[in-house]
């Protein structure tokens, strides 16, 4: 069984984490803030949810002016960060990713 880890280190201004498989979803965080503050957030699919693949899949929402996120997937101790946002400043989802997770 893959141990996963999910950080969330950059949400400007809000992203969603949605688990997905072909029996439905779950969302595994919705997280807003703004400014460019420090985020700190880690989330645990493991004690989400029941074992199989999933696809994660990251939406970065702006509210206008810059925006930055920044998501790094840990599985069985390997990182792999993810990470968009622009400098345009178009309002509403800006950056999206879907990967393949194990729990």
């Amino acid at each position: 069984m893959a141990t996963t880890q999910i950080k969330v280190t950059a949400a400007d201004n809000e992203l969603f984490l949605i688990a997905s498989t072909g029996a439905g979803s779950s969302e595994l965080l919705h997280y807003k803030s703004g400014g460019n503050k420090p985020v700190d957030v880690t989330v645990y699919p493991n004690v989400i949810l029941a074992s199989g693949t999933y696809s994660l899949t990251m939406v970065g929402v702006n509210w206008g002016g810059p925006s930055a996120y920044k998501v790094i997937v840990t599985e069985d101790g390997n990182d792999t960060t993810y990470e968009g946002g622009s400098s345009s400043g178009t309002v509403g989802a800006d950056w999206t990713q879907t990967i393949s997770i194990n729990k």
